[in-house]
């Protein structure tokens, strides 16, 4: 590429980097007046929710499994910028300038913003879901920047990944759908009754993608009930009977949130009355404790007797989360026994870590 092509496409992209950012105040402004009408809308049947409308690949317990093109290809263009690499698959002329230049756009505008923290990258998944069986996607001047890109690489996407993609994500569907069917009904009935907490009412959505974040999964759940996982179908730690644990894993989030719920506001109240400061991410150390220690006895239950949960097999216990493990490895499996109530578990558990050390 000549030096002029580069200052072009640096111009082109520095003006694209506007156009998004004015979308994006424009979305927030947008996103604050509809989540105020959320629960109304939704109430009334006039709110349009992820999926719906949408044929699954396939349903299995609480999940409906989806392959989404539009989503996928938002997902690998994200996974491209931040690789800063070449494509996997060699392009030439055209195809590779288009391509070069969504990748660039993707790295300076999009990239900075985290796909599960950030709303504006949220309100994007939503709305990839809600477009779905959509062969061209709509522009307007509220998300033109990014739909523009989406529809100007598509074509090539289709031609060099998507085939392969899809099929990833599909033989990912046809391995856990059995699994979910023979186990979702007592995992389900377990989950409810140690957090104490009821299950979310609407079908769970789950995008299945080559590339979901840094961490594999993640979880969104809205403010009418709605839960909308999406998961990397080719990441090493979420195949197999793992792939059920981070399923319902994931699931949870949809039960209690990290900074209200029974279980946020008995791990507040004890740590108060301890004087221990607990860590920002405790209640997701339980998600991953429960979800791995019940797949792991419904698992041998059903003559698995080898699984290792994904926070043991990923050795998740360490750093800030090393002294909570061994009280939770005791009085938090007292309570999935039945043996021991949440609030007293949790209790022991926090006055256990001040006893450790714990400030």
């Amino acid at each position: 590429m000549t030096s002029r092509e580069l200052a072009q496409d640096g111009r082109g992209v520095r003006h694209a980097t506007r156009s998004l950012k004015e979308f994006l105040h424009r979305l927030e402004a947008r996103s604050r007046a509809l989540r105020a009408l959320w629960p109304r809308l939704a109430c009334l049947g006039l709110l349009v929710l992820p999926g719906i409308g949408a044929s699954p690949v396939a349903q299995a317990g609480p999940f409906e499994f989806h392959s989404d093109f539009w989503l996928n290809l938002h997902h690998f263009l994200y996974e491209q910028a931040l690789q800063q690499g070449k494509p996997r698959e060699d392009l030439a002329g055209t195809e590779k300038k288009a391509w070069d230049y969504a990748v660039a756009f993707y790295r300076h505008s999009m990239t900075p913003h985290d796909l599960l923290d950030d709303p504006h990258m949220q309100s994007i998944d939503t709305e990839l879901a809600e477009d779905e069986t959509l062969s061209t996607l709509v522009v307007n001047g509220e998300d033109g920047a990014v739909w523009d890109m989406l529809n100007s690489v598509a074509a090539i996407y289709r031609a060099h990944w998507w085939t392969g993609q899809d099929q990833a994500n599909r033989t990912w569907i046809a391995a856990v759908t059995p699994l979910v069917q023979h186990h979702a009904p007592l995992l389900m009935r377990q989950l409810t009754t140690v957090y104490e907490a009821t299950w979310p009412k609407d079908p769970i959505r789950v995008d299945l993608a080559e590339y979901a974040n840094w961490a594999g999964a993640y979880t969104y759940t809205y403010g009418w009930g709605r839960v909308h996982e999406i998961m990397s179908s080719t990441n090493a730690g979420y195949q197999g009977n793992a792939a059920l644990e981070m399923l319902f894993h994931e699931a949870t989030h949809g039960m209690i949130p990290a900074d209200s719920g029974r279980l946020a506001i008995q791990i507040f109240a004890a740590a108060k009355s301890n004087g221990v400061e607990t860590p920002n991410d405790l209640v997701h150390m339980f998600i991953f404790y429960t979800a791995g220690e019940l797949t792991r006895r419904d698992l041998a239950a059903a003559g698995v007797s080898n699984y290792v949960p994904f926070a043991d097999e990923n050795r998740l216990y360490q750093q800030d989360w090393a002294r909570w493990h061994g009280s939770i490895e005791v009085y938090w499996k007292q309570h999935i026994d039945g043996t021991l109530s949440l609030n007293d578990a949790v209790s022991k558990i926090v006055a256990d870590a001040r006893g450790k050390g714990a400030k």
